[in-house]
């Protein structure tokens, strides 16, 4: 008799055609994670009130079946595209946005500025928190195939928060390229429902969950850490094993051969200022999905999904009291998350922007003998963090997730 052991085996997950189409073959993604409590089946127990004279009791019955799942990941490039997809029900825009002389006829460049002769950076598709590329500036080569995190846009201005080569010669023959895929929160939500197979090798089983809504999301970072990603689905419940010749379902799904994303090559900026003393970090985007019980079917009819909810949690060195005056003030702030691979510019990303949000509490550590550092806990409800509707330079989302691949 052959026993499963416990890492050979594999969770794939492949979207859905429509609710109740089951997906199968191939074109489904392995997802690497590291660990969680996986998909899981329940039903209610639904216990007999009969009064016996034996004293005892009438054996109950199964109740509507549940299904959900929870998994443990690093974050990785293109891993998680589906998911991201899903959870900001959404659609990635178009890949690569690339700017040429016939865009803008020419750029100069300051300290933290690129300015157009022609042609409106926002006009062009450009907006606030978008990570763009300098390619072919001939006469300042150090400005090129850096990623820049756009902080401002007007009319003939791009300005971005790294440091650039100041050249005010007009140059004629560059590029600016807005690399991978931008996703936003759309006004018209789009549901999707995905296939996710649980694969054991060893006994060549698998455990099939139909009908998935994945519904969080969350980001956590720590120092000697990799950055890692939470993931959750809520199904209708349809729910089927399936052994030898039936397993797996998805066959042949691909897996990504990127590198883990590091906390300490993230770049984390807060308003105007880049973190350097960050102790702890997560980010959460949550649609609270639910699959209500019915009577007379074993199965949730569907999966409802809520009001999109972000929220943030910060811990940092103290070093002043700045934080302190944003929330007494109620000060409107921006989060931009830049995760990077491990390699020379240009370096591929996971970007995360969070424009529109105030702080829910600033919380000091309570002073001690012992030597350390006094920290400062910085919290952020999901009731603080809105839709971002100043238009025109800024997408009106909640949150944008932008990715350096193509696809």
């Amino acid at each position: 008799m052959a026993y499963q052991e416990q890492s050979n085996g594999y969770t794939a997950f492949k979207v859905q055609s429509g609710q109740g189409v089951q997906a199968s073959g191939s074109g489904g993604k392995i997802l690497r994670q590291t660990g969680g409590a996986g998909g899981k089946l329940t039903k209610a127990a639904t216990e007999s009130a009969e009064v016996r004279s034996d004293m005892m009791s009438s054996r109950g019955r199964h109740g509507v079946q549940k299904t959900a799942g929870a998994y443990s990941s690093e974050l990785t490039l293109g891993t998680f595209d589906d998911i991201f997809e899903a959870v900001m029900r959404g659609t990635w825009g178009s890949a690569n946005l690339e700017l040429d002389e016939s865009d803008f006829t020419s750029i100069t460049t300051g300290a933290n500025t690129i300015v157009l002769a022609s042609g409106s950076p926002i006009a062009l598709g450009l907006r606030v928190g978008d990570v763009i590329r300098i390619t072919n500036q001939a006469t300042s080569t150090a400005n090129n195939g850096k990623n820049l995190r756009i902080t401002g846009l007007d009319a003939t201005t791009i300005t971005v928060a790294e440091t650039l080569i100041v050249n005010a010669v007009a140059d004629t023959a560059c590029e600016i390229t807005r690399p991978g895929r931008v996703l936003i929160a759309p006004a018209a939500p789009v549901k999707r429902y995905f296939t996710v197979e649980e694969y054991e090798a060893d006994i060549d089983s698998s455990e099939v969950f139909t009908d998935c809504v994945w519904g969080s999301i969350k980001f956590t970072m720590a120092p000697n850490g990799l950055v890692t990603i939470d993931t959750t689905w809520v199904g209708t419940g349809q729910f089927e094993t399936l052994t030898d010749s039936g397993s797996p379902l998805l066959t042949s799904p691909t897996v990504t051969t990127s590198q883990t994303m590091s906390a300490l090559e993230a770049t984390v900026r807060l308003g105007s200022s880049d973190l350097i003393d960050l102790t702890a970090f997560d980010l959460t985007i949550d649609i609270t999905p639910s699959a209500p019980d019915v009577i007379a079917s074993r199965y949730s009819p569907a999966v409802f999904t809520g009001s999109m909810a972000v929220s943030l949690n910060l811990t940092s060195l103290r070093s002043d009291l700045l934080d302190v005056a944003d929330f007494l003030d109620e000060t409107q702030l921006s989060l931009h998350i830049l995760c990077v691979e491990p390699e020379t510019e240009p370096k591929d990303f996971v970007s995360l922007f969070v424009p529109n949000f105030t702080l829910g509490s600033v919380d000091k550590s309570a002073l001690a003998k012992a030597g350390g550092g006094r920290t400062q806990s910085l919290t952020v409800p999901a009731a603080l963090v809105g839709k971002d509707e100043r238009g025109g330079a800024f997408d009106a989302s909640m949150i944008k997730i932008q990715t350096s691949n193509a696809s």
